[in-house]
């Protein structure tokens, strides 16, 4: 048994006040459980104790952490990424920055085509370590748990391999991962010059993907990306019933380039998210908080594409629960560390840093149904956490992008140190 006690942190957010069960949103979603001088016993993967300092019981033989002038807080969690491509779309970086739009990009046959060519002719070895070295990064810099899309096969047979490099990702670093079938994410090259392709398309993901991947148990939700340029209402629709009779949670790509309905179509069919969100009115945001669809913002994307950062201000006046994401993926959004994203959410989006901290934290692990394992500090919940090189979390915001992570634990164990 290993037993590890982070001692009298100046600022321990246990996120431990409010609801467990569900998300938080409004001024619920600012309670972070603030706890000062209090101190965290770790025995073996899980959280045995947490309180002040001076009540602490004996703990013989544990490896002791002076946290004394240092924040202690639950390790970061990724709700919306697309970790496992091949390759890289640098060469679309030069031509955004000097004025291509990103749907023009796509229409010509890059952005997510070009990560589908370049996925399909990878292997397997290749394809793991290059996804690997990417998850790497993004634990070093304090996420521990993943919510990892597949949408760069767009057939059955690529599609199946990036969820199963997906699982061996968890299995080969022990990180918590969440996996999410998007075969509906473009129309395939293969497809566009046909006059049926669309319907043939939706066709293949509803009777011959999905069905395979749940065969598999190779994902736990279905996403769509339902937007201009990529599919309709009806067509997500088709999709997303068809993954829900397969037993799928569902997540939407949703009102990203316009008011598309893709939000709409996440409160009607109760998704556990809709995510990117930067077109939404006063209707959409009710229908979401009645849904209690969690919104998830993708500010890291909204500064790299020159768009709109979406509205974090009105959804939490709504009442509309918040997570924040990275959105990490070859082309619109690179961005690997969730906590420069965090800050991203306040400047771009207008979030509070104690929202922003809770968005990235309970709230995601709610929306992966994560929220009994991890996303607080309280005795049963796992140890991932982190410990912070200062004596204020909102320093994560104020001195966005500094180096202040300076420990992670995963699973009770320390995974990086610096």
């Amino acid at each position: 048994m290993s037993v590890t006690v982070l001692v009298e942190a100046a600022q321990l957010l246990t996120l431990a006040d409010g609801p467990k069960d569900s998300p938080r949103a409004g001024p619920a979603q600012r309670e972070l459980g603030l706890r000062r001088g209090h101190s965290v016993i770790l025995r073996d993967d899980r959280v045995a104790w947490v309180g002040p300092e001076r009540e602490r019981p004996a703990t013989p033989g544990a490896a002791e952490i002076d946290c004394r002038g240092r924040v202690v807080m639950p390790a970061l969690i990724d709700s919306h990424t697309h970790l496992v491509w091949a390759g890289d779309r640098k060469d679309e970086l030069e031509l955004r920055l000097a004025g291509a739009d990103y749907e023009q990009i796509f229409a010509t046959g890059g952005g997510i085509l070009a990560s589908v060519r370049q996925t399909r002719a990878t292997d397997d070895d290749t394809l793991l370590a290059e996804s690997r070295a990417r998850l790497e990064r993004m634990r070093r810099s304090g996420t521990t748990s993943f919510e990892i899309k597949s949408g760069y096969g767009l057939d059955l047979a690529t599609e199946l391999r990036q969820l199963r490099v997906a699982r061996r990702l968890a299995e080969e670093t022990g990180a918590r991962v969440r996996t999410t079938c998007l075969a509906a994410h473009a129309l395939p090259a293969e497809l566009r010059e046909h006059a049926d392709g669309r319907a043939e398309f939706i066709r293949r993901i509803c009777s011959e993907i999905l069905p395979s991947v749940a065969a598999a148990g190779l994902a736990d939700a279905c996403d769509v990306f339902c937007d201009r340029g990529a599919f309709s209402i009806d067509e997500a629709r088709e999709v997303c019933l068809a993954a829900r009779a397969l037993g799928m949670q569902l997540r939407l790509h949703a009102n990203e380039f316009g008011h598309t309905g893709g939000a709409r179509l996440a409160a009607e069919l109760r998704a556990r998210s809709a995510d990117h969100l930067l077109h939404l009115d006063d209707t959409e945001r009710e229908a979401l908080r009645a849904a209690g669809v969690v919104a998830t913002l993708l500010p890291g994307t909204s500064l790299v594409l020159g768009k709109p950062y979406a509205d974090g201000r009105a959804l939490v006046r709504a009442g509309v629960p918040i997570a924040v994401a990275t959105d990490c993926n070859p082309g619109s959004c690179a961005l690997e560390s969730l906590a420069m994203v965090l800050a991203l959410a306040c400047y771009g989006c207008k979030l509070s840093p104690a929202e922003a901290l809770c968005a990235v934290t309970h709230n995601a692990a709610c929306s992966l149904d994560l929220n009994h394992e991890v996303g607080r500090i309280e005795p049963g919940m796992s140890a991932d956490l982190l410990v912070l090189a200062t004596p204020d979390y909102r320093d994560l915001v104020y001195h966005a992008g500094s180096p202040l992570i300076s420990q992670v634990f995963q699973r009770g164990h320390c995974i990086w140190a610096v």
